[in-house]
Order: C-alpha cells, then sequence, then structure tokens
C-alpha cells in the first residue's frame, strides 16, 4: 500500500494491524471488520487485549 501525502485529503487509509487490509475506519490499529469479529469470537482474549490497547490510547470512561 502507497500512502502519498496531499494537503487537500482529509482521511488516508491505514493498514490494520490484524489484517493488514487498508482502512479509513481505523481504531487502536484495526479496521472495523476486524473489531466486528474479535467481538463475535468465542474466545474473548483477542477482544480484551484490543479493548486493552483502546483504553491506553484514549483513556478510561
Amino acid at each position: 500500500m502507497t500512502v502519498t501525502a496531499d494537503e487537500d485529503v482529509l482521511a488516508e487509509p491505514r493498514p490494520c494491524a490484524r489484517c493488514s487490509q487498508p482502512s479509513l475506519l481505523w481504531v487502536a490499529g484495526r479496521c472495523a471488520d476486524c473489531i466486528a469479529q474479535l467481538g463475535l469470537q468465542d474466545d474473548s482474549a483477542e477482544y480484551r487485549s484490543w479493548k486493552d490497547d483502546v483504553r491506553t490510547e484514549f483513556g478510561r470512561k
């Protein structure tokens, strides 16, 4: 994936840390599709790890 800096661009895709696909919606390193998959898994360890990353990046509610 090539990222170019353009002054007129409001958003640029970033690669997901989990699936490596470029995404405009990106929260704590994961794309929306991966976040949804994390929430639907039977084993919630990876989801809890992602939630900890979110709390670290954005603070605790």
